[in-house]
């Protein structure tokens, strides 16, 4: 199914445990993305005193859908890789390392979509109608985005421009090794171009997917 995430590259490093977070690991993961994005992330990001340049490893495990009660969980290594810092965002890829496996580039699925906007309106805050979903696309990075272990999700929140008064974000599920979108919405409405924008304004969005 075209929502279903998985694996586009791969590079073979041999099994490691979940818990392996030594840099020889990040730096194998990091050279996997620098190989299959080329021109998309730094070679060597100097992270000086901000975390948020610092590639990450991060363990998860999940119960498999077909597994029975008292099978034991699958585990993998998650290794967020640096990529770039703009003016108002910081971008990541995302690698794979299931337990005794190889590590896989990550790509995750998300709608497509035309705005139509009222014509000669400066303001880009008037829509003839909602969004329309065109398709569905894979992207290899994502926006400022956040891992919650507990509940194995990624998010990501695209700013439009730095005021963010315009905006994505998404969320993606680990489920059986795979990051599954479950949540997709815009806010296409740039009402800070307005003197005194109503709340009615500032407040609406459309949900994408699902």
């Amino acid at each position: 199914m075209w929502f279903l995430l998985f694996l586009g590259l791969s590079l073979g490093t041999g099994p490691a445990p979940a818990e392996d977070t030594d840099g020889a690991a990040l730096a194998a993961a990091r050279a996997l993305v620098l190989a299959a994005l080329p021109g998309q992330c730094e070679e060597a990001p100097d992270s000086g005193d901000n975390e948020a340049y610092v590639d990450r490893a991060m363990p998860v495990s999940w119960k498999p859908s077909w597994a029975e009660s008292d099978d034991a969980e699958e585990r993998a290594m998650l290794y967020q890789i640096f990529c770039f810092a703009g003016a108002y965002s910081t971008i990541y890829a995302y690698v794979l390392k299931p337990e005794n496996d190889t590590l896989s580039l990550l790509s995750f699925a998300e709608p497509s979509f035309t705005v139509d906007r009222v014509e000669d309106d400066d303001t880009f805050t008037q829509l003839k109608g909602p969004p329309k979903v065109t398709g569905y696309v894979t992207v290899p990075t994502l926006f400022d985005p956040e891992f919650d272990a507990a509940t194995l999700t990624l998010s990501s929140f695209g700013r439009w421009r730095g005021m963010a008064d315009a905006w994505s974000k998404g969320t993606w599920q680990l489920r059986d090794g795979r990051f599954v979108l479950t949540s997709f919405e815009i806010d296409p409405i740039y009402e800070l171009n307005l003197n005194d924008p109503t709340d009615a304004l500032s407040e609406i969005s459309f949900k994408l997917y699902p």
